[in-house]
């Protein structure tokens, strides 16, 4: 803890400097969904859905609300850059909030430095999901602002501090999915079992603060459920699918046991210190204080449906993340005598993160993307923009090399209509897509990239490039 206190600024500056790096690798993952949704957003002038490759409705739209302003200001040709900002705005200010949570639970001990720090080198955190444009950071961090609000209006006896935390959650809604309200129910079940907090949380004074903070989410429904159904039904649809459709036994029970243990991986070093602290706890029959057994309660009943749910991944459990950082932070100050030696120590976590995450974000992504996969997105656009010359091109491929390389393009010529799904009739233009019978065609060639490769489809003039085979396999 020492050299933590000593060197707090400089380490802090070196997990931020980790992350500057991390913004600017090329695409990763499905990242290319939400920067085509902003830009066929801002093109299109629609904002109350979403609009991807030409369809409108799927999913709320708050996280490219707020990518489109930055976008504007980067320029769209950066839109990636614009989104990954959004990311790291939305995980600097979840360790904000942390801090802010950890200093009000234990004061004058240096919590809240340290809870926000932990948070940042949080091992999945500050390799991956701290940086990555996903809408899951920025759901996250509505969800952890909603649970402290919450928090904070149960100590505060607060009906203002409750209202808003409904509100929070509601922009947490529309960032993402419905599940927002899971997880604040959660929060709300676990203060529930304390008589203090229920005194409060049951009053009739709250359940009137309860109408109105569920208000925002009854007038968003009524106004555009019904111009984008999708928005509900599809939400609705892909939960269900996730928690009640495994798809065989044996995969199930494997998930069973390798979900947790991939959490506690990605909560590294936090997990370890707080599996520690509680077995030493109990082993010494020593009670866990009340604050470690509400978050930790909280934590544990948010994260079980995850866990027991055929299909689920680690960043649908990233708000449980700050959760364990708190309790982490509990331990390190209270119980420093538990994590001196060996592979406990904080000091040795610290250096060893900090050098690794600077290792990886700026020497090993981009090597990795140089050889693998990643930079070749950009010259498998290059080819296809030769290919099609001044003749359109449309995509029926969604994976996530399909969805990088339509971004590409689409970002280096704003100016020009987004790509979109073909028309059922068209006459020259070429298609991006899976296979060569997607779609009846002059021609077809198959393109490819390093580790990933590419259909395409031609019709008309563009199929006089000697690259395309006549036909259809």
């Amino acid at each position: 803890m020492s050299l933590l206190n000593r060197y707090y600024w400089g380490i802090l500056g070196l997990v931020l400097a980790t992350y500057g790096f991390s913004l600017f690798h090329a695409y990763v993952g499905e990242e290319a969904n939400y920067t085509i949704m902003s830009m066929e957003m801002w093109q299109r002038q629609i904002f109350r859905s979403v609009v991807a490759l030409g369809s409108v409705g799927g999913r709320p739209p708050l996280y490219n609300w707020v990518m489109i302003p930055v976008a504007r200001l980067v320029g769209w040709s950066q839109v990636l850059l614009a989104a990954r900002l959004v990311t790291l705005g939305a995980t600097l200010g979840t360790a904000l909030i942390l801090g802010w949570w950890a200093r009000s639970l234990w004061p004058g001990t240096g919590a809240g430095k340290l809870a926000g720090l932990l948070y940042l080198m949080t091992a999945d955190v500050l390799f991956y999901r701290g940086w990555l444009a996903y809408a899951d950071p920025l759901f996250a961090f509505f969800m952890v602002l909603s649970a402290f609000l919450l928090w904070s209006a149960v100590q505060r006896r607060s009906l203002l501090w409750l209202l808003l935390s409904l509100w929070v959650i509601f922009a947490s809604y529309l960032t993402k999915v419905v599940t927002a309200y899971a997880y604040f129910g959660g929060i709300w079940l676990v203060l529930l079992s304390q008589r203090s907090p229920r005194a409060f949380l049951c009053s009739p004074r709250a359940m009137g603060i309860y109408v109105l903070g569920l208000l925002p989410m009854g007038l968003w429904l009524g106004t555009v459920g019904h111009q984008d159904p999708l928005q509900v039904t599809g939400q609705l649809a892909d939960v269900s699918d996730k928690l009640l459709s495994p798809d065989a036994l044996e995969p199930w029970l494997l998930k069973l046991g390798e979900f947790p243990l991939s959490i506690l991986v990605g909560l590294l070093p936090s997990s370890l210190w707080v599996l520690r602290g509680m077995i030493s706890q109990h082993s010494r029959g020593i009670s866990w204080p009340l604050p470690v057994k509400i978050l930790a309660g909280m934590a544990l009943l948010n994260f079980f449906p995850y866990w027991i749910a055929p299909h689920s991944s680690p960043r649908y459990v990233l708000p449980e993340y700050g959760l364990v950082v708190l309790v982490a932070t509990y331990y390190l100050i209270h119980e420093p005598a538990l994590f001196q030696n060996g592979i406990l120590r904080p000091e040795r976590w610290v250096v060893g993160l900090v050098l690794l995450g600077l290792g990886v974000s700026a020497v090993g992504y981009p090597v990795y993307q140089q050889r693998v996969r990643g930079d070749n997105y950009a010259r498998m656009a290059n080819q296809i923009e030769a290919l099609a010359g001044p003749y359109p091109i449309y995509t029926l491929n969604w994976s996530s090399v399909g969805l990088s390389v339509v971004a590409l393009i689409d970002s280096r010529h704003f100016d020009r209509p987004a790509i979109v799904s073909p028309p059922s009739r068209f006459t020259d233009g070429l298609v991006i897509a899976f296979t060569p019978r997607d779609l009846p065609g002059n021609g077809w060639a198959e393109l490819e990239g390093q580790a990933e490769q590419l259909m395409l489809i031609c019709r008309g003039k563009v199929c006089a490039d000697p690259f395309f085979h006549s036909g259809r396999p």
